[in-house]
């Protein structure tokens, strides 16, 4: 076996890390059917592929609609996108920002972690330790001490389907809108029907096809 001069070896080596250095400019690229748009240097990681974008950017996912801005990124080849400082926007008009976020290109569903709010049309300062984002059904999840401010209301879990305009709470819960006033134990449902930014009904005996649509969301 032919071995290589320890000169040679630092050239090789300085090769390397100059082809690294080239592909940092700022382009456009496709990562697992998103597009993704630097703002900065990209530091490719030749051994495995994965890519970190110091400078954060956008990605963009066309066909499920959400955006993404972020302050820092990291790319796992067919697998996650990573994200710090994050933003995104839904196609149903929601948007969440939270300091982590990773998005599960096989699984279709983006984790937020960290100082996690969301607002839409229906939810005013929605926050929580956790949510998820159902990339197919839209569904948004939220967990771990659950809080609003319009409706004014708190939870152990919240899922929301924004096709429906509906949501469901898991107990421990409590909400105060108008006159609704509505709380249960940790064993309690509430499913909530809204109107633009209203509750219009309330009820804590949800019917089975709506208990089947959620419980998997509640989990």
């Amino acid at each position: 076996m032919t071995r290589l001069s320890p000169t040679l070896t630092r050239v090789l080596t300085g090769t390397l890390t100059a082809l690294t250095l080239a592909l940092g400019g700022a382009q456009a690229v496709t990562f697992g059917g998103l597009n993704v748009t630097p703002r900065g240097a990209q530091n490719l990681n030749l051994e495995t592929g994965a890519t970190d974008l110091p400078q954060g950017g956008t990605a963009t996912d066309g066909r499920g609609g959400l955006k993404l801005s972020a302050a820092r990124m990291q790319l796992q080849p067919g697998q996650t996108l990573s994200a710090q400082g994050a933003t995104i926007t839904t196609r149903q008009g929601g948007t969440l920002k939270a300091a982590q976020v990773t998005y599960d290109l096989r699984a279709g569903t983006v984790t937020a972690s960290g100082n996690v709010t969301y607002d839409d049309a229906r939810f005013t300062a929605l926050s929580a330790p956790g949510m998820t984002l159902n990339v197919r059904s839209g569904f948004v999840t939220a967990r771990g001490g659950v809080k609003a401010v319009k409706p004014a209301m708190t939870a152990q879990t919240l899922a929301f389907d924004p096709s429906t305009m509906q949501a469901m709470l898991a107990g421990p819960y409590r909400v105060n809108q108008g006159t609704l006033r509505a709380d249960a134990p940790a064993t309690g449902r509430l499913l909530l029907v809204f109107s633009a930014r209203s509750v219009v009904r309330a009820t804590e005996d949800p019917d089975s096809s709506d208990r089947n649509r959620f419980e998997p969301y509640l989990k």
